[in-house]
């Protein structure tokens, strides 16, 4: 696991200094800070920043040159096949000097150029310079569990793991994208493409990016063929989940170096230390972040797994004061990112990294395979939906006619939803400010740019498949959008900020590809989400894991607004030097405190969106 970065640019422009590629390599020192390198010739320039995992030795340097000295490697990232690869390379006549995966990578680019991707199992991030053909292959692993980003500048394509490296060695400009601000806003992240800056993009996941004497091509190098099939039974795809994870998580063991697992105590994180436990032979570290609340406390099932499995366990609590830390959690993002569980992310990340320096997570079966609340309440108000009209309107006026309270509310709100069409039922909860309230959180001069630029990166991924029916089309724009750009932005930015490698079996492309094929009805049947893995490991599992509800990763975030994150709230956001007032109207970011602290109205996570926009801002020069 590393950090990247680099630049190609005309061969007639004047030279690039090369303190502009030092100074975006050691911006990355974070994601690499065992080793740091840089090759630079003439019209370009790599840089790499190394996480010693698989042969530690001084032979897995980088940039990697090959043997002939026509090509040169910069690779984040981790090939799980990469000794399968090697097999195969030697008897083509390959020779190799070291036993990492990196070597691997640039030999099967040499050999097949990036026919060579599709042959990869793994999580990777890649820039391969061909010398011959004046050539550079930027590449993406298929789910985006590893971030690139690049900008195109001046005839110059530059590129980097996270934004800051861009912004470092002055090759992004600092012009606010004020679509991807009104993005934030909406989702709390920004989907790729876009990023906060007008002039710099996300590699798409399963993309690559060519620039061949000076013309830059976008490619999507994979494709999800999504096609459900009826002939599964519950049985046989359980069976075969089994069979698929526990080579994945095998595989994943592959480490020169302390390994462990995060451990929620929910289904995909017990799956992972479950599978670990039969693989290794010996026990599971295993590390877990609680709370002192009892609705999002997860610690007691997480040491219910571990005890189950004989882990060697580490947990700790997350106090309300670590939002004094959000400043500096805020500044790995590169942009404004506004997850609220990314603070027991990093919490849980530096525990881990004092004893492993590899952890496996749980991440990706929730959109796999059926398990977010948010995707059941929209399949069921679309069943809803699909009734005669009468029994709408009669439940309606039930509806109203019931004494108001928080639950009662939420179930008008949810009503209301059914005069939309499907995929604005999902959109809408997966929003926090709908399109009339941010309109009226915005300052006149961003509304008035808004109004003449629009994206909408939620609908180009919901109708590419919504024909399948609403039910597929929520579970591939969770996959497409959520999952890498918030989930795995997430996981990536808070390991790394401490040096520790994460790896994901559930993303495992074959996994993928399976959970493509399987009908609706075996991920959620209207009652039971994710049956499938409740199928493989219902005698594996310690019963209350199986039948607890979902909690995710969330703070209590509600009640520490309220309490005692609130003088720190009104210190940020209700001064007279706030940066944020460039944007946003400052009486109503004060009116949605005041209303949320008097305990009217839950706005926590408007709250939480707006500090950490704040607190990005705080840290930026924005022009």
């Amino acid at each position: 696991m590393c950090g990247i970065c680099g630049f190609i640019q005309d061969p007639h422009q004047a030279p690039i200094a090369p303190g502009r590629l030092e100074t975006m390599n050691d911006t990355l020192a974070h994601r690499g800070p065992d080793d740091a390198g840089t090759w630079q010739q003439g019209h370009v320039g790599l840089g790499q920043r190394r996480l010693s995992i698989v042969d530690t030795s001084a032979a897995g340097h980088q940039p990697m040159v090959h043997p002939d000295g026509q090509s040169v490697l910069v690779y984040n990232g981790e090939l799980y096949n990469h000794e399968e690869l090697r097999t195969t390379l030697e008897q083509r006549g390959c020779e190799f000097r070291s036993r990492c995966d990196t070597e691997v990578v640039l030999h099967a680019l040499a050999e097949w150029g990036v026919d060579a991707l599709s042959r990869f199992n793994g999580m990777f991030a890649l820039a391969w310079y061909d010398l011959r053909k004046d050539r550079l292959i930027l590449a993406r692993d298929r789910m985006g569990i590893k971030p690139l980003f690049y900008t195109r500048r001046n005839a110059c394509l530059a590129f980097a793991s996270e934004l800051n490296a861009l912004k470092a060695g002055d090759f992004a400009s600092a012009q606010l994208n004020p679509c991807a601000l009104d993005q934030y806003l909406q989702y709390l992240y920004i989907p790729a493409p876009d990023t906060i800056y007008e002039d710099v993009h996300k590699l798409e996941p399963g993309h690559y990016l060519e620039w061949h004497r000076g013309t830059v091509t976008d490619h999507q190098w994979w494709r999800l063929a999504y096609g459900p099939r009826d002939h599964w039974t519950l049985a046989e795809a359980a069976a075969r989940f089994q069979e698929l994870f526990r080579d994945a998580v095998q595989l994943r063991t592959m480490a020169d170096v302390p390994l462990g697992a995060f451990l929620s105590g929910g289904m995909d994180s017990t799956a992972v230390v479950a599978t670990l436990n039969e693989v290794l032979d010996q026990p599971v570290q295993t590390f877990s972040i609680g709370f002192d609340d009892a609705e999002a406390n997860e610690l007691p099932f997480a040491r219910t797994a571990a005890e189950h499995f004989g882990c060697v366990h580490h947990e700790a609590l997350l106090d309300p004061m670590a939002v004094l830390d959000l400043p500096r959690m805020a500044s790995h993002f590169g942009e404004p990112f506004a997850d609220s569980s990314a603070l027991p992310t990093w919490l849980v990340s530096e525990l881990a990294r004092k004893e492993v320096k590899v952890v496996l997570s749980g991440d990706g079966g929730d959109e796999l395979f059926g398990g977010y609340t948010w995707m059941h309440m929209t399949h069921h108000l679309n069943r809803f939906a699909a009734m005669p009209k009468w029994v709408r309107t009669t439940m309606g006026m039930g509806l109203n006619l019931l004494s108001n309270s928080p639950r009662i509310e939420k179930v008008q709100r949810a009503f209301a939803q059914l005069n939309l069409p499907p995929a604005e039922r999902f959109r809408s909860r997966l929003t926090c400010w709908p399109d009339d309230e941010r309109s009226g959180l915005y300052t006149p001069a961003l509304r008035e740019q808004l109004a003449t630029t629009s994206t909408d990166r939620f609908l180009n991924h919901y109708e590419k498949i919504q024909d399948l029916g609403h039910d597929h089309a929520m579970l591939w724009t969770d996959t497409h959008m959520y999952l890498p750009d918030d989930i795995l932005t997430k996981v990536d930015r808070m390991t790394m900020a401490h040096g520790l490698e994460a790896r994901v079996p559930l993303l495992d492309h074959r996994i993928v590809e399976f959970a493509a094929t399987l009908p609706f009805n075996l991920k959620y049947d209207g009652t039971t989400s994710k049956r499938v893995l409740k199928e493989a490991y219902k005698n594996i599992f310690p019963p209350a894991l199986l039948q607890q509800r979902k909690r995710g990763f969330a703070l209590p975030i509600h009640r520490w607004c309220r309490d005692a994150w609130a003088p720190i709230i009104r210190d940020t956001l209700c001064t007279s030097n706030a940066k944020y007032t460039q944007y946003l109207d400052q009486s109503q970011v004060e009116a949605c405190i005041t209303q949320h602290q008097s305990g009217t109205v839950d706005h926590g996570h408007r709250i939480w969106t707006l500090l950490m926009l704040e607190l990005w801002l705080q840290g930026q020069s924005i022009d």
